[in-house]
């Protein structure tokens, strides 16, 4: 097959050797099959290279790029270098994905000549019904969203993840994952969708998001996640402020920045453990944004100006 392909599916894989053969069969069997799947074996300690090597000799679609353990973003940065498709689809190794999945959203990228293309609803496993319809690929009714930094925010389950988009890769390849850090999917959608004029949104059920697999997300809360998602936070700022984007920087302050304020103290009053050693560091970073003006009490939610009253009270208390 050509090294020009339609889409190039990178999947990141570290231990994943007992969800990867379900998500690799996925992609292999898709209705589309001008892809190329590129697995970046980010330094797999299981039999997930095996795995790899197996579907490897058996489809030569299947791409393998190994490197030392150098986390998420690097494996992914290396999948967009290595990516020669016209698009590009991010896929977790515990996931998977519908079988026309890739066909519907490369239907709706033609059709719309969007560059960015969303599937809607978002499959939970252990949450949701897996659906096994039959679609029509040309009959798929799609959403044009104009403005799609508010837009990203807006619909729930559009999320600001990186794995149920279909993006056109000229765009794609502009963005690179931030190195060493955990959550490192919204800072490079918010900086991305910063620079295209409209994403297409479909409905369908077309990933299959897995919710009992253990992952960074899921995983114990700590100090270094808070700083992580702050890290984040001067990033998105950084670019914002070097792009002349300073209206684009406020809807994400408003938006965005206001949910990662809701969702730490959030973490950090469901914590169990170290729970003073966060909510001090947390009070620490906070007061530093408050003073850099990157966070406004005004734009928090009633609820999240609560805890966070609570928190500052207690750690003035415990001082």
């Amino acid at each position: 097959m050509a090294d020009n392909h339609l889409i190039s599916v990178v999947i990141p894989v570290y231990n994943m050797d007992k969800f990867l053969s379900r998500c690799l069969t996925s992609v292999l069997h898709q209705t589309m099959k001008d892809i190329e799947v590129i697995c970046i074996n980010d330094g797999s300690t299981d039999q997930s290279g095996d795995i790899l090597q197996t579907f490897s000799a058996a489809d030569k679609r299947l791409i393998i790029i190994n490197q030392t353990n150098k986390g998420l973003s690097a494996a992914r940065n290396a999948g967009i270098k290595r990516a020669s498709g016209q698009f590009i689809f991010f896929l977790d190794a515990d996931d998977y994905l519908h079988p026309q999945a890739l066909e519907i959203f490369y239907k709706v990228a033609v059709k719309s000549k969007s560059p960015v293309i969303i599937s809607q609803s978002v499959c939970r496993l252990g949450k949701d019904k897996i659906p096994n319809k039959t679609y029509d690929p040309d009959a798929i009714k799609y959403k044009i969203c104009s403005t799609p930094l508010q837009d990203l925010y807006k619909y729930r389950l559009v999320s600001a993840v990186v794995w149920n988009k279909l993006y056109r890769t000229d765009i794609v390849k502009n963005f690179c994952f931030i190195d060493g850090i955990y959550f490192e999917d919204w800072p490079f959608t918010a900086c991305l969708f910063s620079e295209i004029d409209n994403f297409a949104l479909i409905k369908e059920k077309l990933y299959m998001y897995n919710t009992i697999s253990p992952s960074i997300v899921r995983s114990d809360f700590s100090v270094r996640k808070i700083h992580d998602y702050i890290f984040g936070i001067h990033h998105v700022h950084d670019y914002f402020l070097q792009h002349n984007k300073t209206d684009a920087w406020k809807i994400v302050r408003r938006k965005r920045i206001s949910a990662t304020i809701r969702m730490l103290l959030s973490k950090i009053k469901k914590s169990r453990q170290n729970k003073n050693e966060l909510e001090k560091y947390f009070k620490e970073e906070y007061q530093k944004l408050v003073q850099q003006k990157l966070i406004f009490f005004g734009d928090l939610s009633l609820k999240s100006k609560i805890r966070l009253v609570r928190l500052l009270w207690r750690q003035r208390k415990n001082s």
